[in-house]
């Protein structure tokens, strides 16, 4: 069956529970394309934030969405990193490369958006990546998100 044909069955479902006072199961069902975001920042410690996103991605049954600071080897690499262990853990992938403030692309990208479970990146530091001193002022990132954020950082000796 194709992809839409999936999302035509599920919606049939999910109003097939509702019409039976099932709100709960048909909203499951309509929520099912649920994405958990992971933001790179081209830094050694993007593998330990990745394994925590396919983690939470498998935990949930949702696909991975990587947003990535545009050039660099190291986020190329972190990138190619990201795609092999995906496919491993059998997760669904789809990455997007956004120039400039990391910080400013992230609100601008998980905006409006209620299919993520949550964000996950190295740091709130790794949002500044880019920026600008006004850009680094953007406050709340996380109010803003509509979503978890969840921050993945190496534990100090």
């Amino acid at each position: 069956m194709s992809r839409i044909g999936k999302k035509l069955e599920g919606l049939f479902s999910a109003a097939s529970f509702a019409e039976a006072g099932e709100f709960e199961t048909a909203r499951e069902l309509v929520d099912g394309d649920r994405k958990v975001l992971l933001v790179l920042t081209g830094r050694e410690t993007d593998v330990k934030s990745l394994k925590y996103a396919i983690s939470i991605a498998k935990r949930t049954e949702a696909g991975l969405e990587v947003l990535a600071p545009s050039g660099g080897s190291a986020v190329d690499k972190a990138l190619e990193i990201s795609a092999s262990e995906a496919r491993r853990e059998s997760v669904e992938m789809q990455a997007v490369r956004k120039g400039g403030c990391i910080k400013e692309a992230l609100i601008n990208y998980a905006k409006n958006r209620r299919d993520l479970v949550c964000v996950v990146i190295e740091s709130t530091d790794a949002l500044n990546i880019d920026c600008s001193r006004e850009q680094k002022r953007l406050s709340g990132v996380w109010e803003k998100l509509g979503c978890p954020l969840a921050l993945v950082s190496e534990k100090a000796d």
